[in-house]
C-alpha cells in the first residue's frame, strides 16, 4: 500500500508540473478555454447538489450487507466479504466533485443522449440527469443489488429521465448504441481494465460525431487504466483530449488541429 501511494504521489506531482494553472491562462484553444472557464473550473453550487449529497450522507450510514457479483473491476475496491451499502457509497460511488463536473458538462454541452457504463449506487447518473431534464440518461449496471439501490435512489429524488439496465456491458452497450441516433456524452466508469476500457471506447467512438464527448473515469486507478487513456488520447479520431488527472475527456470535433491539455480541476 505504501509503495502504491508513493507511485500515485509521483504521478500527481508530474501532472501538476505539466498542467495549466487554474484560470485558463495558456489554453490556446477557444473551445477548450471557454469549456474550462465557463464549465469545468467554476464553483457555483446548485440546489440539486445539496439534495444528492444529503442522500449520500444517509446512505453512508446504511450497514446493510451487499452480496456482490463478478461483473467488471470496480473503482476503489474494498473487501467483498465486508461490503455494505454504506461502504460501497463511500468508496465506489461517484464523488461530489466528479458528480458536479458531470452536471456542468451536461448543462454546458447539452448532449442529445447520455450513456453511462457503471451505475453503482446511481450518484453519477443523478448528476447527469439533473444537468438537463430534457435529455435522457441510459445507465448500465452489472450488479443486481446495486441496480436495485440505484433505482430506489432515482425514485427518492424524483429523477425520471434515467433508464437503468441491469446487465453486462458487453451485451447491452451494442444494443444501446444501435438504437441511439446521435451520440452525445458517454461516461465510462465500469470495468476498470485496460482491455475492456479500450473495447468500450472503440464501440462508442465508431458512432461519435462532431459534438460527442467520451469521458473516461479513474484514468490513474491503475497502470492499465493510464495506458488505456494514453491510447485513447492519441487516437486519430480524437481531436481534443483533456486530462483532469482523475478522468479524461475525449472530443471528436472536426476541423481543428489535434491538441492535448492537462488541466487542474477539483482536488487536483
Amino acid at each position: 500500500m505504501l509503495l502504491e501511494n508513493i507511485r500515485f504521489l509521483k504521478k500527481y506531482i508530474n501532472f501538476r508540473l505539466k498542467s495549466t494553472p487554474r484560470g485558463g491562462h495558456g489554453i490556446h484553444s477557444p473551445f477548450v478555454y471557454d469549456l474550462y472557464t465557463n464549465c469545468i473550473d467554476i464553483k457555483q453550487k446548485e440546489a440539486i447538489f445539496e439534495a444528492i449529497e444529503t442522500l449520500r450522507k444517509e446512505m453512508i450510514n446504511n450497514s446493510n450487507p451487499i452480496p456482490t457479483s463478478s461483473f467488471g473491476l470496480g473503482t476503489r475496491i474494498i473487501d467483498s466479504s465486508e461490503q455494505t451499502v454504506g461502504k460501497v457509497v463511500k468508496t465506489a460511488a461517484t464523488p461530489p466533485y466528479m458528480g458536479q463536473l458531470l452536471y456542468r458538462l451536461v448543462k454546458y454541452l447539452k448532449p442529445q443522449s447520455i450513456i453511462e457504463l457503471g451505475t453503482s449506487a446511481g450518484f453519477g447518473a443523478m448528476y447527469l440527469a439533473r444537468g438537463d431534464l430534457n435529455t435522457s440518461v441510459t445507465t448500465i449496471e452489472g450488479d443486481t443489488m446495486l441496480a436495485k439501490i440505484a433505482s430506489e435512489n432515482f425514485n427518492k429524488l424524483g429523477i425520471g429521465n434515467v433508464t437503468l439496465i441491469n446487465g453486462e456491458f458487453e451485451l447491452e452497450l451494442p444494443k444501446i448504441l444501435a438504437n441511439t441516433e446521435k451520440i452525445g456524452l458517454i461516461f465510462i466508469d465500469g470495468d476498470h481494465s485496460e482491455e475492456a476500457t479500450l473495447r468500450y471506447f472503440k464501440l462508442c467512438s465508431e458512432k461519435a460525431n462532431h459534438d460527442s464527448l467520451i469521458l473516461i473515469d479513474d484514468i490513474r486507478w491503475s497502470q492499465g487504466m493510464e495506458n488505456a487513456w494514453n491510447t485513447i488520447s492519441q487516437n486519430e479520431n480524437v481531436s481534443i483530449s483533456i486530462d483532469l488527472f482523475n478522468c479524461g475527456l475525449a472530443f471528436f470535433r472536426k476541423g481543428v488541429a489535434k491538441q492535448h491539455f492537462n488541466l487542474r480541476y477539483g482536488p487536483f
